[in-house]
């Protein structure tokens, strides 16, 4: 790696660092997630001070060969003049906290970087949240190796039939139910990404159960937060 790297990036975490110093985990165009250290950047003076905001693409420049990179400069050009997306922040930080379980250290995500760029600007723009909430973690999932088959039934290997009910089981597929009100049709919308056609509740229950077969089933703390506003 050279003296100096520049990148584009969008900041997924931060936390303190000393008194006046901030460790930012990033999500990169180049090299997928990254922590830097910004240092200084607590203090009102510092060129860091108030730039290291969530879900506003920046550019950096950083050094250093260790895993933990030394911030040298962030340009402001790229990100957005206001921001529009108080309304949405606790589902936008879910993503963000799913990407920072989710994703590996130091591997190149390009086309999952992309995909996270059009999300933010599809919420920026008020588009359906929820749906695009779920258009989100299903391509995560298969860009991240998690994806399911959406043509075979998983005990029989037979094609999925439009008009046939079925059930979902995480980390495999589907498989033939009596008992469900989730029909083959909605699969092969689900499979073509015409989420408007397939019950919210159904689309709802299958990213959460892939999802929480992906994190082990451990729960995330933006889901408890969820939880909590609920009550």
């Amino acid at each position: 790696m050279s003296q100096s790297d520049c990148d584009e990036c969008f900041l997924l975490h931060q936390r303190s660092y000393g008194e006046t110093s901030i460790i930012a985990e990033v999500f990169t165009k180049k090299n997928g997630r990254m922590s830097v250290i910004a240092k200084g950047a607590k203090k009102p003076k510092s060129k860091f001070f108030g730039y290291l905001a969530p879900f506003n693409k920046l550019s950096i420049s950083y050094s250093g060969k260790s895993e933990l990179k030394t911030l040298t400069s962030i340009d402001t050009n790229l990100a957005r003049s206001e921001n529009t997306l108080t309304k949405t922040s606790y589902s936008l930080l879910y993503i963000n906290e799913l990407l920072m379980k989710l994703l590996p250290k130091d591997a190149k995500q390009e086309d999952l970087f992309d995909l996270y760029e059009i999300f933010l600007n599809k919420v920026s723009s008020n588009e359906d949240l929820e749906i695009t909430l779920r258009h989100f973690e299903l391509d995560l999932l298969d860009m991240l190796g998690y994806g399911f088959d959406y043509d075979i039934d998983i005990d029989t290997n037979n094609l999925i039939d439009p008009n046939k009910s079925y059930s979902f089981v995480a980390e495999k597929g589907f498989r033939k139910s009596d008992n469900s009100t989730f029909f083959g049709k909605d699969i092969i919308n689900i499979k073509n990404r015409k989420l408007d056609k397939v019950s919210r509740k159904h689309l709802k229950h299958i990213t959460t159960e892939a999802i929480s077969a992906c994190l082990d089933g451990k729960d995330l703390a933006s889901r408890q937060i969820f939880k909590k506003i609920r009550q």
